[in-house]
C-alpha cells in the first residue's frame, strides 16, 4: 500500500506541474482524531486511536478547472498492539473543461455505474461527444481491502463504460458495462441500466437492472414509485429482486443460491408542523416457499424548535424467526452550540430453530459541542444488554477540525 500511495502522490504532482501558480489555491476539509473503546466477540477489550483526514483543493487557475481531493485514515490498537494500519480511500486530480466537453479524473477513486462499482487506481474520462449523449469510461488497478489493509494483487483490474442521455426532462437514463479481473482471470462481467422520470407534482418512477453475463442471470431487478400528490402524504412502493453473484474466481461461485425478493410499501403522514407518522411494510421471499413479513410504525414529535423525539415499533414474522421490538430516541440543540442525543432499542426474538425467546436492549447517549467555528467535539457511549454477551460497551470520542 505504501508503494502505491507514493506512486499516486508522485503522479498527481507530475500532472500538476503545468498548473499556473499565479493564484493561491483554496484548501478545505476536515481532520478528525478519534478514540474508540469496544469489546470483540470474545470479550477482549480494545482501545483504538484513529486519524481521519479529508481535503479538497481548488482555485489552482482562474477558471477553477483543476481540483485535487483526498480521504484516508490511519489507526492502531493501543491496548492490544499490532502497529499502525492505514487506508487510502481516494486521492485524485480532476481536470475539467478539456476539448470536446471532456473532464478527466486521475488517481485513486471510487466509481459507481448501473452495472457495478469499485475503487481503482486509474483514470476516468467524462465526455459529451455529440448531442445529448454523455460517455463515461473508467478503469484501473482494482483496490481491495481486507481487515488490516489492502489485498490487491497483480492482475486485479476493474473497468466500466457508461452511456447516458442528458436531454430527458426531469429524468435520466444510463446504460453501462462493468468488468473485473482477478489476477488476470475474468471475475465479473455485466450490463446495467438505471432510469428515473419525474412527472411534475404527480411523483417519480425509477428502476435499476443488472444482468450478469457470466452466469446469465438477472442479478438485480428494481422498480419503484414515489409520490406526494395527496396533501400531507408521502408514498413509496418498490419491488426488488436479486440473485447473489460471486466472482467467477471465487470458490463460492460453485454453490447453488436462492434468489431474494422484496416488496416494500412506505408511507408518511404529516399531522402538522410538530408531528409526523411513518409506516413501512416489507414482504420478503427467499425462494423455496420461505417468506417473512416485516413492519415498522413510528411517530416523530418536535415539541420545540431544535428538539426531536422519535418512537417506533418493529416486528418480523416468518423465515429466520420472529421478532418484536421498539425504539425510543431523541435529540436537542442547546444554545445553538451543543447537541444532546439519547435512545434505547429493545428486541425480543425467537430464532427459527429455537423454542424460546431471547432479548437484547441497547442504550446509548451522545452529543456534539461546537467549541469554535471550525472546531467540534463528538462523543457517544452505548451498551448492549443481552443473554449472549456478558459485556458490550462501546464508546467514541472525536475531535474534528474543519479547515
Amino acid at each position: 500500500m505504501k508503494r502505491c500511495t507514493r506512486f499516486l502522490l508522485v503522479a498527481l504532482l507530475i500532472l500538476g506541474v503545468g498548473v499556473p501558480t499565479a493564484r493561491a489555491a483554496a484548501l478545505s476539509g476536515r481532520a478528525s482524531t478519534q478514540a474508540l473503546w469496544f469489546s470483540d466477540e470474545f470479550g477482549a477489550d480494545h482501545f483504538d486511536l484513529a486519524q481521519y483526514a479529508r481535503f479538497h483543493a481548488r482555485n489552482f487557475d482562474a477558471a477553477n478547472t483543476v481540483q485535487v481531493s483526498g480521504y484516508g485514515r490511519a489507526w492502531g490498537d493501543v491496548q492490544q498492539g499490532g502497529g499502525v494500519e492505514g487506508r487510502l480511500y481516494y486521492l485524485y486530480l480532476d481536470k475539467k473543461g478539456l476539448p470536446g466537453q471532456t473532464d478527466v479524473r486521475v488517481g485513486r477513486q471510487f466509481f459507481f455505474v448501473s452495472a457495478g462499482s469499485a475503487i481503482v487506481d486509474g483514470a476516468r474520462v467524462d465526455s459529451r461527444p455529440f448531442g445529448p449523449l454523455a460517455i463515461t469510461a473508467v478503469g484501473g488497478r482494482h483496490v481491495k481491502f481486507d481487515v488490516t489493509g489492502e489485498e490487491t494483487r497483480s492482475g486485479d483490474i476493474a473497468a466500466a463504460v457508461q452511456a447516458s442521455l442528458t436531454n430527458i426532462p426531469q429524468g435520466s437514463l444510463d446504460l453501462s458495462y462493468f468488468v473485473s479481473y482477478d489476477e488476470n482471470d475474468l471475475a465479473r462481467e455485466g450490463l446495467g441500466l438505471a432510469a428515473s422520470k419525474r412527472f411534475d407534482k404527480y411523483g417519480e418512477l425509477y428502476t435499476q437492472l443488472r444482468f450478469d453475463l457470466l452466469s446469465e442471470v438477472w442479478s438485480e431487478i428494481q422498480f419503484g414509485a414515489r409520490t406526494a400528490i395527496l396533501p400531507k402524504w408521502t408514498f413509496n412502493a418498490e419491488f426488488f429482486r436479486t440473485v447473489p453473484v460471486f466472482d467467477a474466481s471465487s470458490i463460492f461461485a460453485v454453490f447453488a443460491v436462492e434468489r431474494f425478493q422484496e416488496i416494500l410499501l412506505r408511507a408518511q403522514y404529516d399531522l402538522g408542523k410538530r408531528i409526523s407518522l411513518n409506516g413501512e411494510y416489507r414482504n420478503e421471499s427467499f425462494g423455496g416457499g420461505d417468506t417473512a413479513n416485516v413492519g415498522e410504525l413510528g411517530v416523530r414529535y418536535r415539541p420545540a424548535d431544535g428538539m426531536s423525539l422519535y418512537g417506533a415499533g418493529i416486528w418480523r414474522v416468518g423465515t429466520g424467526g420472529n421478532l418484536a421490538g421498539f425504539e425510543l430516541s431523541g435529540d436537542k440543540v442547546v444554545l445553538q452550540k451543543y447537541i444532546l442525543a439519547a435512545g434505547v432499542q429493545h428486541d425480543s426474538f425467537r430464532r427459527e430453530l429455537s423454542n424460546s425467546y431471547d432479548s437484547a436492549t441497547r442504550f446509548w447517549i451522545g452529543g456534539e459541542a461546537k467549541v469554535r467555528k471550525n472546531l467540534s467535539v463528538q462523543a457517544r457511549v452505548e451498551d448492549t444488554v443481552s443473554q449472549r454477551f456478558s459485556k458490550d460497551i462501546r464508546a467514541r470520542l472525536a475531535l474534528n477540525v474543519d479547515f
